[in-house]
């Protein structure tokens, strides 16, 4: 069904494919069109390209938050976030989200109790992974001293550090990577969107990770690629997010492509759907039409992104 919903160009079938959504920042998840009819408000469309992170984060502030701010605003985009979910077929979810959140709706046994409640309303079938989140610029020692109430909860599947790759140095942030590996979670971290293949290789060796967010410029180098194939390191890519911030050139050459044919795992996401405004069987059409993967390819990425840890 899913090749030929690529084939056929057909969008019914790719929406009915099972597919997956490793890379999904929680608040940024939701349709644009979907936040529209709850808030009663038309909302603009974003430019066809950013000016880099800080201009996603300015066009984000200035053009929706302030439709859907504070707690609540938080709490129905999470509930878009998994009524998309429902609509794309998404039977694996990993999404993101930060401390801070969680405190702005009531701590953690609120948090859980609100998204859980979104969980089995429109993805109790899922696997559902939630994801521990922290912004490149917190206050890391501080965070480390309140990590423990979030993962003795054992609610999370894996731990990120997004925000801006240049912030601070990858060993800054080993108290929190320590801890996460104290509960065996999976460690992830954004890197080699704008940074190098060898920030990529640095920050698998430093911090351990399983796997990387984004990690499109290891296909820069024969050598990191080989050593992200070799230690089975998966890339969660999300290529709309990558044209539209211009770390790839289009998506006809967009890095996956080369990625892909050397071995490296890789998966195709949504990064921050409401933003970016291209939900997940999209993606895959993009990369199907512009002639980057063929069928066959993007259904084993497809594939790759379903099989659970």
């Amino acid at each position: 069904m899913f090749v030929d919903g690529l084939t056929e160009n057909n969008r019914q079938k790719l929406l009915d494919a099972p597919k997956s959504d490793l890379h999904n920042h929680s608040t940024k998840g939701c349709r644009l069109a979907w936040l529209e009819t709850k808030i009663d408000r038309k909302l603009p469309r974003p430019p066809r390209v950013f000016d880099g992170l800080m201009g996603m984060q300015e066009w984000f502030t200035g053009s929706i938050k302030p439709y859907c701010s504070g707690s609540e605003g938080i709490i129905l985009r999470w509930e878009g976030a998994f009524a998309e979910a429902k609509r794309n077929n998404i039977k694996r979810l990993s999404m993101n989200f930060g401390a801070a959140e969680i405190e702005l709706v009531g701590g953690m046994d609120t948090f859980r109790e609100i998204i859980e409640s979104c969980r089995r309303m429109y993805c109790h079938d899922t696997v559902f992974e939630p994801e521990l989140t922290y912004v490149s610029a917190c206050d890391i020692n501080a965070e480390a001293e309140k990590i423990e109430q979030y993962l003795s909860s054992g609610y999370f599947r894996s731990i990120d550090v997004c925000g801006g790759e240049d912030i601070r140095p990858f060993e800054d942030f080993l108290p929190l990577y320590r801890k996460a590996s104290q509960y065996g979670l999976i460690k992830r971290i954004h890197v080699g969107e704008s940074g190098s293949a060898e920030d990529v290789r640095r920050a698998v060796d430093i911090l351990e990770l399983d796997e990387i967010h984004h990690g499109i410029h290891a296909a820069s180098s024969d050598e990191v690629m080989r050593f992200l194939a070799d230690n089975r390191i998966q890339l969660n890519v999300c290529p709309s997010s990558n044209v539209m911030l211009g770390y790839a050139p289009g998506f006809r050459d967009h890095p996956i492509k080369i990625l892909y044919e050397n071995g490296v795992k890789v998966t195709i996401n949504t990064d921050d759907l409401l933003i970016f405004d291209s939900s997940i069987e999209n993606e895959y059409l993009l990369l199907y039409n512009a002639g980057t993967l063929t069928a066959g390819q993007l259904d084993d990425i497809r594939l790759t992104g379903l099989a659970t840890k």
